[in-house]
C-alpha cells in the first residue's frame, strides 16, 4: 500500500472515530434518561435501532448493553431480538458459528 492510500485510510479512520464519539455523546443522555424511568417498548426499540448502527464501538456498545439490561425484565422478547440483531450485524462469522 502506498503512502497516499495509507494517508487516506488514516483520514477516514479519524472521521469515523469522530462520528462514533458524536454518537456516544448524543445517545448518552438519551440512554441515561430512559434508564431513570419506565419507557415504552416503542421508545426502547427506536433507541436500540439507532444505537445498533454504532454498537461496533466500545462506548456505544456499553450504552446498548445498559439499555438491554435495564429493559430485559420488562420486554424480554424485544431485548432478545435486539441482542440477535447485534450478533447478526457485528459478530464475526467465527463468533456466529460458536453461538449455534
Amino acid at each position: 500500500m502506498d503512502e497516499k492510500n495509507m494517508s487516506e485510510i488514516k483520514i477516514i479512520a479519524s472521521e469515523m472515530k469522530k462520528l462514533y464519539d458524536m454518537a456516544y455523546h448524543a445517545y448518552l443522555p438519551i440512554v441515561t434518561e430512559l434508564c431513570e424511568r419506565t419507557a415504552s417498548q416503542n421508545e426502547i426499540e427506536h433507541t436500540l435501532d439507532s444505537l445498533l448502527d454504532f454498537a461496533c464501538e466500545e462506548k456505544c456498545l456499553r450504552l446498548f448493553k445498559k439499555l438491554c439490561r435495564k429493559y430485559y425484565p420488562l420486554y424480554p422478547q424485544c431485548i432478545a431480538d435486539y441482542v440477535g440483531f447485534y450478533r447478526e450485524t457485528w459478530d464475526t462469522p467465527a463468533e456466529q458459528n460458536n453461538g449455534e
